[in-house]
């Protein structure tokens, strides 16, 4: 892949605080992978930021500081390499003076890449060496490490990687893609209606969602639904919470209920705090694939390049 078509990828966003850079997934790969991203902590700054829910990540970096909390847990360190399963609820963050690489998963990539159940890891991070994931994916997070700012090798290496460990497995369980797509509309709030598409009952579809997305759907849909409003008023903070509300919310009070939920604060206190990381993220993932938020990735409809990330 020469230079320019990593150039051509890359979605860039630049402040005295953060570099983020992400790059769109490849043809063959957007099913299993939301894009490749780099960020970058200058030397002198840090960050805190509070993360909505978002699909599972693989992260890799080091810092002078790095700590996280999901959920209503402790701040604690993080690892080198990190592999972190699904969330329904806000991650805190606090990042000085580092950089990173890592890559979103979606839930056909964590069926098909991770041998590890999905709902044994929601709402949580661990260090990658000890979460018993294959070793060809802790190699990659490693090697990535070393490889700086290199987004041509960085991309070169993750492409490879991932296509070579897709090849040894059998097809994917197309399913999990149609529910996903399924799960991402804002005109379904209906588990039943969602079941029946897929010609399982609600009992059957409850254990499938469990087992491949790692929550019930009910929690999907009330998550989905939360990411939509909280992307719509990041992208125009001088919005009322009001008008970011998504149609699946009866009224503002059923929106801050589930606010409170997600975030562990009201809606106007998260609008005071600075979001940094949010910010730039949605920054350039709107301005690469027209959505917000991770956990909005339609993997059937990214912007791609058949050139590779």
């Amino acid at each position: 892949m020469a230079m320019a078509d990593a150039d051509s990828l890359t979605t860039d966003f630049v402040s005295d605080r953060l570099v983020l850079r992400l790059v769109a997934p490849p043809a063959d790969l957007a099913p299993f992978v939301a894009g490749l991203y780099r960020m970058i902590v200058p030397p002198g700054a840090s960050v805190e930021d509070w993360l909505p829910p978002e699909e599972a990540n693989l992260r890799t970096g080091t810092a002078t500081e790095y700590s996280a909390a999901i959920g209503d847990g402790e701040m604690a360190d993080v690892p080198a390499a990190i592999i972190s399963g699904p969330t329904d609820r806000v991650t805190h963050l606090r990042i000085s003076e580092g950089s990173f690489w890592g890559m979103g998963l979606t839930p056909t990539g964590w069926a098909q890449l991770v041998d590890m159940p999905v709902d044994s890891c929601v709402n949580r991070f661990q260090d990658v060496r000890t979460a018993g994931i294959p070793d060809a994916l802790c190699d990659m997070l490693d090697h990535l490490r070393d490889i700086g700012d290199d987004i041509v090798r960085a991309a070169s290496l993750v492409n490879a990687t991932l296509r070579r460990m897709l090849a040894q497995r059998p097809p994917a369980d197309e399913r999990i893609l149609a529910i996903h797509r399924a799960l991402l509309t804002d005109h379904e709030s209906s588990v039943a209606a969602i079941a029946e598409r897929h010609d399982m009952n609600a009992r059957t579809f409850i254990r499938f969602s469990q087992k491949r997305f790692g929550f019930p759907p009910r929690i999907l849909l009330r998550r989905q639904r939360f990411l939509r409003s909280l992307g719509k008023f990041m992208l125009d903070p001088s919005l009322s919470w009001i008008n970011a509300l998504d149609t699946a919310y009866w009224d503002q009070a059923h929106f801050i209920r589930d606010f409170r939920a997600t975030m562990g604060m009201t809606p106007s206190d998260y609008a005071r705090r600075e979001h940094p990381i949010v910010a730039a993220a949605v920054a350039v993932t709107h301005r690469r694939s027209g959505i917000t938020m991770q956990g909005l990735y339609d993997p059937a409809r990214p912007i791609q390049s058949e050139t590779g990330l």
